[in-house]
């Protein structure tokens, strides 16, 4: 509480002091010049010799002159020097007229090369002490020669041992502020150099950190691209081989093992982000009880060749409408449940869902192989697995759970578990959904099932890559037999195809060489006439940055699907488009 009202004392008192004294440590030697003036006026009026009034009052006065010179603009060291000198006859005259040597006025010479060490610079400190010594032993020296007014009955011996007290008491308490300064000063420089080595460790770090995710977004990007049309082709064999047993089952291994490399490439990228808190969650109006069976049948072909009782149960009170993050919700329930497959090899495997006041809970109970309890505090902890030899007999990376339980949290949930070697491992958390009302029609048409159709319509697909070029080519001929395509490898060939026809939907790609599709979709809502300007744009792409995706957006286009995209998606969100130009138009 005092330092408190100091602290305020301070504030209120500083501004008002004369310019000269606001800065730095002059409001201290304000307040010091100040007391001395004080205390001489109070030693003038105490003094027991009627004729030693004069010299504290002078020397009063010598202080208000030089403050006043100080604050006209002479230069600090000329007038703490005067002052000290002024303070030195005034200490000097005092011991002459009470005793010399012996005078307890003495003990005033100790201050002198202090407040030239504080006030002026180590230099004048050494300076004023080695003058002080010496006043100190002329008047030892005249004391021992009885020249003194008042000549005290003291032997040279006596004389000599009181400047040797006194000299010793001042380089007493003239070296401790001395050594004091010189290891602050060494400690100082010690200091400056350790934070200018770990300031430039931090840069290092932050140059690695920033190079380590642009490292990972473009591997991430690079791998996806491929990915994209692996899985799109894949999917349409799969439809066209439904009746060749034989077939089928390559196209699922093919899709399982596709799958797997989609998930390593996620879990390092989503891992990324979290660290550099990049991920946000996205709320939006969903049905919950759909996507948990969504993320439950995901796995319902690969568990059909194993001995396992797969089964998922959600309770009635459980809600049928929440708003919340979907597709991390999704990622959650899919890391749980693949761990619980992955780890089980017969027995069961259970999704459990239900209803808890303001939240929702969610439990995978397998029978699998357990966790040993050693394990069991390391195991949300990254590239963390139970035993050694987990990633080389199971596979993994060990960063699903700790997403998982990043993910938990960041939807405001909480995740925990409990497990026994051989009996199995119940993982669960909750999260805090509650009833929302459905979303109107035009929110969930996206989510429709796209159905093919005749009608005519013209499309242009611009992307750098022409296997990705071939599968938006293929999905959009399934859908719309009679449709019109015209290709583009980067931005700038759009923007020239848009000059000399129109429209009725794009398809571009974000990353492309010579001119990118932000780019291009800036320059197509900003440079093209009507109707060029506002041909919908639908953005694919791999490149999974939030800020990233967020400038894409801003620069015009419509809505983003990340590649691999699924096909009926494409179509779905195709349609959307078509069916609110067509509204557009109409009005």
């Amino acid at each position: 509480m005092s330092r408190e009202l100091l602290n305020q004392f301070t504030d209120w008192a500083v501004p008002r002091l004369p310019l000269k004294f606001r800065d730095g440590r002059m409001p201290y030697l304000f307040f010091v010049i100040w007391l001395l003036i004080g205390v001489m006026a109070i030693l003038a009026m105490t003094t027991p010799d009627p004729n030693g009034a004069a010299a504290p009052l002078v020397f009063a006065g010598v202080l208000l002159v030089l403050q006043a010179f100080f604050i006209w603009g002479w230069p600090l060291s000329v007038v703490t020097n005067l002052g000290l000198f002024a303070a030195l006859m005034l200490v000097s005259h005092a011991a002459w007229m009470s005793g010399g040597i012996f005078s307890a006025r003495m003990a005033w010479m100790a201050a002198i090369p202090m407040i030239a060490f504080y006030v002026v610079s180590r230099k004048a400190g050494l300076a004023w002490l080695a003058l002080v010594v010496a006043v100190e032993l002329a008047m030892a020296y005249v004391s021992w020669q009885a020249w003194l007014p008042d000549d005290p009955t003291q032997d040279a011996a006596q004389a000599m041992s009181s400047f040797a007290t006194y000299s010793v008491v001042t380089f007493i308490v003239v070296t401790v502020p001395f050594l004091y300064d010189s290891l602050f000063r060494q400690a100082y420089k010690a200091s400056v150099q350790r934070n200018l080595a770990l300031e430039e460790k931090r840069k290092e770090l932050l140059r690695t950190a920033a190079l380590r995710d642009q490292f990972i977004a473009m591997v991430s990007h690079e791998l996806r691209t491929p990915m994209n049309a692996i899985l799109g082709f894949n999917n349409m064999l799969l439809a066209r081989v439904s009746d060749k047993p034989q077939a089928l089952k390559i196209l699922n291994h093919t899709r399982q093992s596709a799958d797997h490399l989609l998930t390593v490439i996620n879990d390092v990228l989503d891992y990324s982000q979290l660290q550099a808190g990049k991920i946000k969650v996205q709320s939006e109006t969903f049905a919950l009880r759909d996507t948990v069976h969504t993320a439950f049948d995901l796995f319902a072909q690969r568990v059909e060749s194993m001995h396992l009782q797969y089964t998922c149960t959600i309770h009635d009170n459980v809600p049928q409408w929440v708003c919340a993050d979907r597709h991390r919700l999704m990622q959650i329930l899919v890391n749980l449940l693949g761990n619980a497959i992955k780890f089980t090899h017969q027995g069961h495997v259970t999704l459990h869902v239900r209803q808890q006041p303001l939240c929702v809970h969610f439990s995978v109970r397998d029978s699998g192989i357990g966790i040993p309890e050693a394990q069991q505090s390391k195991i949300f902890q990254r590239f963390a697995q139970a035993e050694d030899d987990t990633q080389s007999r199971y596979g993994g990376n060990g960063l699903g759970l700790s997403i998982t339980q990043r993910l938990v949290e960041l939807m405001g949930g909480h995740i925990g578990f409990v497990s026994k070697v051989g009996e199995g491992s119940h993982f669960s958390f909750t999260l805090p959904l509650v009833e929302v009302a459905p979303p109107t029609e035009d929110a969930s048409l996206a989510t429709q099932r796209a159905t093919p159709t005749e009608a005519v319509q013209r499309f242009l697909v611009v992307d750098d890559h022409p296997i990705n070029r071939l599968l938006v080519r293929q999905i959009l001929k399934n859908h719309w037999k009679n449709c019109e395509l015209v290709e583009a490898d980067n931005g700038r060939k759009a923007l020239d195809a848009l000059r000399q026809q129109d429209f009725d939907v794009i398809l571009m790609d974000m990353v492309m060489p010579e001119m990118d599709g932000i780019e291009a979709a800036r320059a197509l809502r900003q440079t093209l006439s009507s109707p060029a300007c506002d041909t919908p744009v639908l953005g694919l792409t791999a490149n999974v940055n939030p800020q990233d995706l967020e400038r894409f957006l801003a620069a015009g286009v419509n809505a983003v699907l990340l590649k691999p995209f699924d096909a009926q998606k494409v179509c779905a969100q195709v349609e959307q488009m078509l069916k609110e130009k067509k509204s557009s138009l109409g009005s």
